[in-house]
């Protein structure tokens, strides 16, 4: 027997860990029966030609190959299987993800030899012993032709082999890598929309010291970035300190991503987050109470601003997820949670079109709710009653307009200031540069994309100024932006910017809190100044006068 596992990740960087492929791996290299057998990865990225994969997988001798297929490869793992058949009939195919565990009724078992459905370690190294004793493959989380369908989640992860301290991952874990993470798998709440909503697989979590020696290890291989994939990290407050403790005393180097609930955020927590160098996306989904009650969650707005404000004041990053076209939604509905969600001043905005992902209690519902989507990968939804097609394109040309010019051009700390100049609500700003960009495609040949984002931002600001006849706001309004631009610019590339403002530092930096119009009255006079941004030793930002 000779076993290869193949990945198919997003795009190579900080999206191109395997984890998944490797958990299997590492389970068949460490199986008492299957570690005489030889197992290896085959990694590819979106960008690789599937067919070009399978020919290679063809001509590897491999007599077993296993996919590791998601919502984002399923299209390339359907290329990548439909060839590597032609080419290797005789090849024992599986497949295994969290797509297979979703929707394993879409998969063609003229093409699979069997699926493994659920968390795949136990099912996956159970099948390949019993194709090795000549016996179908079957049991808890094993589906063949014209099986029930059987789910497998290990309730011990301490029987489960880890992929970092077993080498596994050696190829991947360099100087400078991101790496993906596990602490605990399962999430204790049921939100309808996500694969835990019926509530099959349990919280458990790996141990406190196979999470030191496993931290060990990334430290001592110089990771920089580590997205921790627990569903929802601070679930249990007791474990969250706990490991939150261990971070901050030992892996002040490491950048850490953490999924959480703001609404179990406490002082204690948000402290020790500001100690740890850590970013923070927290999944608001919709402002909307109604909306987001149809999916099994709550929502107190005054709850939730006040966990963010222990983030705000700390200073600690942090981003927010919102969905187009959950039950009940609409473009009015949409527009007002993007307000809403811009007032909590995040770095970043995540905008998602709604999947209705086979498996969960929304997709079992969808015809209940009026939903429309599409029946393949991504399962995308279409229209709802409340939420027609046209509103939903309106919606994601507003998300569109809000990754450029609010996230990529970090503009969280100005943008309300902006609002006030033009007055508008952040909406109704993404829509009037969503207008703009479309001008720069069509008229002037123009991709958005590509220009200099700060650039990009201060054209659009004096053109719908000087369109609103409100030209009076650029002074203050343009050296606000570029003071924050700037620090921004410093801490992107280390490199130190000069910035030319219009009034005072210390004047400018009031518009942290002042309207712009009580600024101008304020301060009506203008004094030009050149500064050039420092970073301290400390972490602080200082700025230098230029003499010109």
């Amino acid at each position: 027997m000779k076993i290869q596992i193949v990945s198919c990740c997003l795009e190579e960087g900080n999206l191109s860990f395997p984890l998944g492929a490797l958990s299997i791996q590492t389970a068949i290299q460490h199986h008492r029966t299957l570690k005489s057998h030889e197992c290896s990865l085959g990694a590819y990225t979106l960008e690789d030609d599937p067919v070009e994969a399978a020919e290679r997988s063809a001509g590897s001798e491999a007599t077993h190959i296993g996919c590791s297929i998601y919502l984002w490869n399923r299209s390339w793992f359907d290329q990548f299987s439909q060839r590597l058949k032609e080419l290797a009939p005789s090849v024992i195919l599986f497949a295994g993800g969290t797509e297979v565990t979703a929707n394993p009724q879409s998969f063609d078992f003229g093409l699979y030899d069997f699926l493994t459905l659920g968390e795949g370690e136990q099912s996956t190294t159970l099948a390949l012993c019993q194709l090795l004793d000549g016996k179908k493959p079957q049991g808890p989380g094993i589906v063949a032709k014209g099986d029930e369908l059987s789910y497998a989640f290990p309730q011990d992860l301490s029987t489960l082999d880890s992929v970092l301290l077993s080498g596994s991952a050696a190829s991947f874990v360099k100087p400078g890598a991101s790496v993906l993470w596990e602490m605990t798998r399962g999430c204790p709440f049921n939100c309808a929309f996500c694969f835990e909503s019926k509530g099959i697989r349990s919280v458990r979590h790996f141990s406190y010291d196979r999470i030191d020696e496993e931290l060990e290890y990334l430290l001592a291989n110089q990771v920089e970035e580590v997205f921790v994939l627990d569903p929802t990290f601070n679930m249990d407050k007791g474990r969250t300190v706990q490991m939150l403790s261990l971070l901050v005393q030992k892996a002040q180097d490491i950048h850490f991503i953490f999924e959480l609930r703001a609404e179990l955020l406490d002082e204690e927590l948000a402290d020790l987050f500001s100690q740890l160098n850590c970013s923070l996306q927290i999944g608001l989904q919709s402002s909307s109470p109604t909306v987001l009650k149809a999916i099994n969650r709550r929502f107190d707005q005054a709850l939730f601003l006040k966990k963010i404000d222990l983030l705000n004041r700390r200073g600690i990053v942090f981003g927010l997820d919102l969905i187009i076209g959950l039950p009940h939604d609409s473009f009015p509905i949409f527009c007002n949670s993007l307000d809403f969600t811009v007032g909590c001043k995040p770095s970043n905005i995540d905008i998602f079109a709604l999947s209705l992902l086979p498996g969960t209690s929304l997709a079992d519902n969808a015809g209940k709710f009026g939903i429309k989507h599409q029946e393949d990968s991504p399962y995308t939804v279409i229209s709802t009653p409340t939420y027609p097609e046209g509103d939903i394109a309106k919606a994601l040309k507003l998300k569109d307009a809000c990754d450029l010019l609010y996230t990529k051009g970090e503009a969280s700390m100005w943008i309300h200031t902006f609002c006030e100049a033009a007055q508008c609500t952040p909406s109704t700003l993404f829509s009037h540069f969503a207008t703009y960009t479309d001008f720069l495609t069509q008229r002037r040949g123009t991709d958005p994309a590509e220009m200099d984002i700060y650039e990009l931002q201060e054209q659009f600001v004096r053109d719908l100024l000087k369109k609103l006849k409100r030209e009076r706001y650029l002074p203050p309004l343009l050296s606000f932006m570029e003071l924050h631009q700037g620090v921004a610019f410093l801490r992107d590339t280390g490199e130190n910017p000069v910035i030319s403002i219009s009034y005072e530092l210390d004047e400018i930096a009031k518009l942290d809190t002042m309207h712009i119009e009580k600024f101008l009255a304020k301060h009506p006079n203008q004094s030009r100044q050149t500064l050039g941004i420092v970073e301290h030793e400390d972490g602080s930002i200082g700025f230098i006068e230029q003499k010109l």
